[in-house]
């Protein structure tokens, strides 16, 4: 229906359909808030004891590529199940980094049994992120899976910045923490998020 499209501002290029309505409320409250950074993270990284299917590590870029683009983050302070992840993903698995300054930045990738299973989910985290306090839409980033999503959250004097993309089987999440939203880091912050998905879909 068209007021539903105009309501999720959605996008059509080359076919593909992009979302300009983000899900940052949801990726966001799964990267930054759930680890503590005390000193027992800063010492190693904190996996996870639920039992949960967790996406191979290989699926989700390493600290050096991290630090590509934003060079101040020092460790990885956890690593465990994307709690946050939508529906019934087959695995799941959520990264996140931190600086000294306390600046994170989280990685997420969520599987599913299909493309239409990992589209539904997708679906479903957009409906929840209008719920979401302080949120504000930024553009959907170009060519980073076959949707894509951002935004920005703030609260207090905490801002987050949260990308996303459907790829396939895989949601893919990328979130900074600690970061205003100028256009040099929501720069930084989508070719991260395309390094991300490539590196979920081809490892």
């Amino acid at each position: 229906m068209v007021q539903s499209t105009e309501r999720h501002g959605v996008r059509r290029r080359g076919g593909l359909t992009f979302l300009s309505i983000v899900l940052a409320g949801v990726v966001l409250a799964a990267g930054c808030g759930q680890q503590d950074s005390g000193s027992e993270a800063e010492s190693q990284p904190v996996a996870t004891t639920s039992g949960a299917n967790l996406v191979p590590p290989e699926r989700l870029l390493g600290l050096d590529v991290v630090q590509n683009y934003f060079p101040e983050m020092e460790r990885q302070t956890a690593t465990s199940e994307n709690t946050t992840a939508s529906d019934a993903p087959d695995a799941t698995r959520m990264v996140i980094y931190e600086g000294g300054d306390g600046r994170r930045v989280t990685i997420s990738v969520d599987h599913y049994a299909s493309p239409d299973a990992a589209s539904t989910a997708f679906e479903q985290a957009i409906g929840k992120s209008e719920v979401v306090q302080g949120f504000t839409p930024l553009p959907a980033p170009a060519d980073v899976g076959d949707k894509a999503f951002a935004g920005t959250v703030t609260q207090g004097a905490d801002t987050h910045i949260g990308y996303g993309a459907l790829a396939g089987e895989y949601v893919v999440g990328v979130t900074s923490a600690g970061y205003p939203a100028t256009p040099e880091n929501v720069g930084k912050l989508t070719e991260l998020t395309r390094a991300a998905v490539e590196k979920a879909t081809t490892a």
